[in-house]
């Protein structure tokens, strides 16, 4: 009896890369990874803000940026590293690049507020250096990182 059907093995077609795995979609996933890190941060920071605006005005401190700088400086920078450790552990990131991430903004504080101590940066920029810096040194740390960024997992603890 003759089958209807041809019983050769069947021989799988070569996978396609898909859409977005070339250089192209490599620069996007990685963009995107910038600008939802940079999201956390504004968004930490605005409520922070909030809380330190209200919180000031109840102590009774004009502007808490003027009068008492470095601590201003040191709650910037431990709310955008916490915000980072928050962030990146929550999308499943690796311990090592969440504290890399965490100590971008470490860095960052600890040299504004070196500037600061050294007469190098004025009161009134201390802070929004912080953020600034940090932003600065959380990318370059992003570039180095970049095949970790670019990638198109979106569970990226094996890294």
């Amino acid at each position: 009896m003759r089958l209807l059907h041809d019983t050769k093995s069947a021989v799988a077609a070569p996978a396609r890369a898909g859409p977005g795995s070339g250089a192209g979609g490599q620069a996007a996933r990685f963009g995107v990874h910038v600008l939802q890190m940079c999201a956390v941060m504004c968004v930490s920071l605005t409520v922070l803000g909030l809380l330190a605006a209200g919180t000031a005005a109840v102590v009774g401190f004009s502007d808490p940026r003027q009068s008492v700088p470095v601590l201003s400086a040191l709650l910037v920078t431990l709310t955008l590293a916490g915000a980072m450790v928050v962030w990146m552990r929550f999308m499943a990131m690796a311990w090592q690049p969440t504290l890399e991430m965490a100590g971008s903004a470490v860095l960052a504080g600890a040299v504004m507020i070196t500037g600061y101590a050294l007469g190098i940066v004025p009161a009134n920029e201390l802070t929004s250096g912080v953020c600034g810096l940090a932003c600065v040194v959380m990318i370059a740390d992003m570039v180095f990182r970049f095949r970790l960024y670019a990638s198109h997992s979106s569970h990226h603890g094996h890294a």
